[in-house]
């Protein structure tokens, strides 16, 4: 019996040692993202570690059903990478390749640009400037369902809609404040990340967009487009125009550089997201059909209808390829992070910190909600620390399922939160690309920006966690 309670203890003193190296690793990985340390390689080093904690603490059997023993355990984790990295290329990965590619087709052939010009121009008929402010951030979320780079879409709102905005009145910080910000909701199926969300919490990513981000996604860019009228109108009155305006004869070449593409191209955009909302199980329930089917039969139909409006044959088959180029180009980023984030979120779950710390938050009478508030805000600060929602959110967004089954929960409310904070809390980052692509164009300081953003994005960061804990 003394044998017995003497092991017993031995155990737990062996778990607790096996937390707290798990804790100091997950730290260091912490600090290696926030000081710039190549992400990817920082999470996968990171995994290994803790998926050696893990085994040391008495987990054998961590490989997954698709994987096979190679016979010496310092191999088996690198199966276990492997294994790893053909689930999600097989599933949500190449979803995300496709419609990475698709978008990178979208951008070189000009039809992105289009879809911003055609919808930018009912902005042209108002006058109140700060009313124009409020529709610009709107405007920017809607063109955000087809349109996923938050930097990208700021590029073309400023050739667009910038010289508008500063015409009527506003001053040049607070339409770059405005620009930054857009897109603090990255919408399924367009965008990788978002599509990654919903395979984790079992949804298909039409579901997802519709029965939960446009539910809570609709009143919180009103409240947020709301509350940047009332802000940057107070810092104009209160500071002035400050900031350098912009060579508007520059931008207006741009623009009509940019309307120089037939108008047919802006339709191209939205195919997608049209035969993903006809062809579901939630409408057209005969035929169904999933985002990579979508996005290589209107990269196919798009080519054919460039083809037969360019009429020069060479060049839109060129063009084609940037379909496979974004493919590529998406794989060594976004999709690589992922593999990476998954081995590391393993790593979390063999040492059984995931457990422990679930148990802390249900002892302290969290539950649902409350574990969601705290790691949307664990996320939002390393997004601040860090310009890149995608690093923070993939860092944690495998730990879901498990978190969910502990808590009885589908997950979807924490998924939510978590998502949206990666997305919305990285206008207040001044190392985030977006902010110091438009403070430079701007030619402002990237803190000018940040004291603009920072209130909206808080407002509605807040807004966010209240309608996703009442609704869902």
């Amino acid at each position: 019996m003394l044998e017995n309670i003497s092991l017993t203890s031995q155990g737990s003193q062996i778990q607790a040692i096996s937390l707290w190296l798990a804790a100091a690793i997950v730290i260091l990985t912490g600090w290696a993202i926030v000081k710039k340390y190549q992400v990817n390689m920082v999470l996968f080093i990171a995994g290994l570690l803790l998926n050696i904690i893990g085994v040391m603490n008495g987990a054998t059997n961590f490989l997954p059903k698709n994987a096979t023993a190679t016979g010496l355990l310092g191999f088996d984790f690198f199966e276990l990478f492997r294994a790893i990295c053909r689930t999600q290329i097989a599933g949500v990965g190449f979803i995300i390749l496709v419609s990475g590619g698709f978008a990178q087709y979208m951008k070189d052939v000009g039809a992105s640009d289009r879809f911003v010009t055609v919808c930018a121009k009912p902005i042209t008929l108002l006058k109140n400037p700060y009313l124009i402010l409020g529709l610009v951030f709107i405007i920017g979320h809607c063109l955000g369902l087809v349109i996923t780079s938050a930097a990208g879409l700021a590029m073309l709102l400023i050739v667009t809609v910038y010289p508008l905005i500063i015409r009527v009145g506003c001053s040049s910080l607070s339409a770059a404040a405005v620009v930054a910000s857009v897109l603090c909701v990255g919408y399924a199926p367009a965008s990788g990340v978002a599509v990654m969300a919903a395979e984790l919490v079992h949804l298909d990513p039409v579901e997802y967009l519709v029965s939960y981000q446009l539910v809570m996604a609709a009143p919180v860019v009103l409240v947020m487009a709301i509350t940047h009228v009332i802000v940057q109108r107070y810092f104009d009155k209160k500071d002035g125009v400050h900031g350098y305006v912009a060579d508007f004869a520059e931008l207006e070449a741009k623009r009509k550089e940019l309307e120089k593409t037939p108008l047919i191209y802006a339709c191209m955009p939205v195919l997608p997201l049209v035969l993903l909302l006809i062809f579901n199980k939630m409408v057209y329930k005969t035929i169904t059909m999933n985002v990579a089917t979508a996005m290589f039969l209107s990269w196919f139909v798009c080519f054919l209808v460039d083809l037969l409006v360019r009429r020069e044959a060479k060049k839109s088959f060129d063009l084609s390829f940037s379909m496979f180029k974004g493919m590529g180009s998406i794989l060594t980023s976004t999709v690589g992070l992922i593999f990476v984030a998954a081995f590391f979120a393993k790593g979390l779950q063999q040492t059984g910190l995931i457990t422990y710390l679930i148990d802390v938050a249900k002892n302290c009478g969290l539950g649902v909600t409350g574990t969601g508030v705290v790691l949307s805000a664990i996320i939002g600060v390393v997004t601040v620390l860090t310009g890149s929602g995608v690093a923070a959110f993939t860092s944690l967004a495998h730990v879901i399922p498990d978190v969910a089954q502990h808590l009885n929960s589908n997950g979807i409310a924490i998924m939510l939160m978590m998502h949206t904070a990666s997305e919305m809390l990285r206008a207040l980052s001044p190392v985030a690309g977006v902010i110091i692509i438009v403070a430079g164009f701007a030619k402002v300081s990237p803190f000018a920006i940040i004291k603009r953003t920072a209130i909206p994005c808080v407002v509605g960061y807040i807004t966010m966690l209240i309608i996703v804990s009442a609704i869902f």
